[in-house]
């Protein structure tokens, strides 16, 4: 055994962090151009007689154009101008430049480039925030109102002087997260959706990743959101349904219902938020258009670069005007390989996701001797861990170069002494030349592991209706405790990434009760419950195959 992991940044990072605070880095904020006209605090009808106001960004020149739009609480009118620098952007380090004019929103398209590529771009205020007008009662987030009121501007901007008609939703995390049921509710003129780097179950994804509850980012959130608008506290709500009941069921798209043409973002870097409810978007939905973009950058740092908004370009020129994508191969899936965590080794273009030239391998927990083996284990010897401060280390030393790319499954068998739960976290590191290979994390967090997850045991019970053979998919609506001496069967699913090895690199899986980030802000903002007592057992044997199921591309 070991001490369990618990990663931070390095006091020159915590400087550089401080520093950011105080005058952000990485930031060349344009002055928005003059062949942009804008119209502002435009009205827009919703069903049941009350108004949101938008601007209206769009070609200072006769036509027809096809709208973008969004929805969000953080106020249309807060941008990057007079000095102003959004605090999310003080606070997370961005790995490269950002770009983009003083009149883009948090998180929102930059109108300056859409509107030179030919679209109207409409950034709506939240009903209840901004300029919208308020309501009685706190507004929900993600509510059922929120998302008819985006239905009811897609189909106002459809039938505009200016629209051609065929109108297209985008944005990042907040602004792609109301994308799913909207599409799904199929507005007559939506014909593409983007929602870069979203969250599909609220549950599953954000508030109780794995059955645990996210204590961190969440109330940081919900507070901060009150300063443009008067919403509810969803973060004190959630503390109210720690399990997968009928509330959090109510926030889930019918997946097979959006039939659209989608891009979807996932992303390797905002594990644990931002990369499987995108995933699992992508395998479910039920358009025949579904376009993937993969990256493991920073959030930001990517959705304003210069290759991602030509790719969405591409995209709503193919399905909001009718223009051929251009380019020697297919556009649908983009895979970005990385081999050390500021390089990236390798882009291309796949035809499906997973890759098609997948092999799936399975290592086995070998407990004699702390090695992922191809072989049975060695030894039936359980092996144990103090769940609040001790781990499990497993190895895998490849033999050839190769590539682990898409996301694995995890299978363990475990027991437990003096508690009858637990949270279990784990998570795959890599090694070259004996030093670990570090890499972009969520919130710009830059000392990341490969690939992570977790999950409470006593919230383990897998649908298998719903699962696939890598991809375990949990109800967590049936807590079921540990008895004593129980040996317990636990199947993880862990984010996705593609990472490239060298003969002689190790993959390392390790096995824990708590996160692996020091939750502290001056590393990043996200904290998860974590185990308080107890001790964990892991059995590896022939009646107890305790596995990773990781897809290997050989080189």
């Amino acid at each position: 055994m070991m001490k369990a992991l618990i990663k931070k940044n390095s006091p020159l990072q915590i400087k550089d962090k401080i520093s950011n605070l105080i005058k952000p880095k990485n930031y060349l904020i344009k002055k928005m151009s003059a062949n942009v006209k804008v119209i502002r605090d435009i009205q827009i009808p919703m069903r049941d007689g009350h108004t949101l106001s938008a601007n209206l960004y769009m070609p200072n020149r006769e036509g027809k154009f096809p709208p973008l739009l969004h929805l969000d609480p953080t106020r249309k009118d807060v941008t990057c101008k007079n000095g102003y620098m959004h605090i999310q952007y003080r606070f997370a380090r961005q790995p490269g430049q950002l770009v983009f004019s003083d009149e883009t929103g948090f998180e929102a398209p930059d109108p300056d480039f859409w509107v030179a590529n030919g679209f109207a771009v409409l950034h709506i205020d939240k009903r209840g925030f901004g300029t919208s007008p308020p309501g009685r009662e706190p507004q929900p987030f993600f509510g059922q109102k929120e998302i008819e009121d985006i239905y009811d501007a897609v189909e106002w901007a459809g039938v505009q002087e200016w629209s051609n008609g065929n109108v297209g939703l985008i944005g990042v995390s907040y602004l792609a997260i109301n994308q799913y049921r909207t599409a799904a509710m199929n507005p007559p003129h939506l014909k593409a959706i983007c929602p870069w780097e979203g969250v599909s179950d609220l549950y599953k994804d954000w508030f109780y990743c794995g059955g645990i509850r996210e204590i961190g980012f969440t109330p940081f959130l919900f507070k901060r959101l009150q300063m443009f608008g008067f919403g509810e506290d969803l973060g004190e709500i959630s503390a109210a349904h720690p399990l997968r009941d009928d509330f959090w069921k109510s926030y889930v798209a019918d997946f097979e219902n959006i039939k659209v043409p989608m891009l979807n973002c996932v992303s390797f870097s905002c594990q644990m938020f931002h990369s499987r409810g995108s995933q699992r978007v992508y395998e479910r939905s039920g358009s025949s258009e579904k376009w993937l973009y993969t990256h493991r950058n920073g959030e930001w740092t990517e959705y304003y670069c210069t290759e991602a908004t030509a790719h969405m370009a591409r995209f709503f020129n193919r399905f909001l005007k009718g223009i051929p994508s251009q380019g020697d191969g297919p556009d649908k899936i983009r895979l970005e390989v990385r081999e050390f965590g500021d390089q990236v080794k390798e882009v291309r273009y796949v035809d499906q996701w997973p890759p098609a030239d997948i092999t799936w391998k399975t290592l086995n927990l070998d407990n004699g001797t702390s090695i992922l083996s191809k072989s049975s284990p060695a030894s039936e010897e359980a092996r144990r861990f103090r769940l609040k401060k001790e781990a499990l280390e497993y190895i895998y030393r490849f033999d050839r170069d190769c590539e682990i790319t898409g996301p694995m499954k995890l299978t363990l068998y475990t027991s437990y002494q003096d508690c009858d739960d637990a949270t279990i976290y784990a998570g795959i590191r890599k090694f070259h030349k004996g030093k670990e290979v570090e890499f972009e994390g969520v919130y710009g967090f830059p000392n990341d592991l490969v690939a992570k997850t977790a999950l409470r045991t006593s919230l383990r019970k897998v649908n298998e209706k719903t699962s696939l053979p890598y991809s375990p998919d949990h109800d967590f609506d049936i807590r079921e405790p540990v008895s004593p001496g129980e040996i317990v069967k636990m199947e993880f699913q862990f984010t996705p990434s593609s990472t490239y090895y060298r003969k002689g690199d190790e993959m390392r899986l390790i096995i824990q009760g708590q996160y692996f980030i020091d939750g502290k802000k001056i590393h990043q903002p996200f904290r998860y419950e974590r185990s308080r007592k107890g001790i964990c057992r892991v059995h590896s044997d022939e009646d107890h195959k305790s596995e990773l199921l990781a897809p290997f591309i050989e080189a």
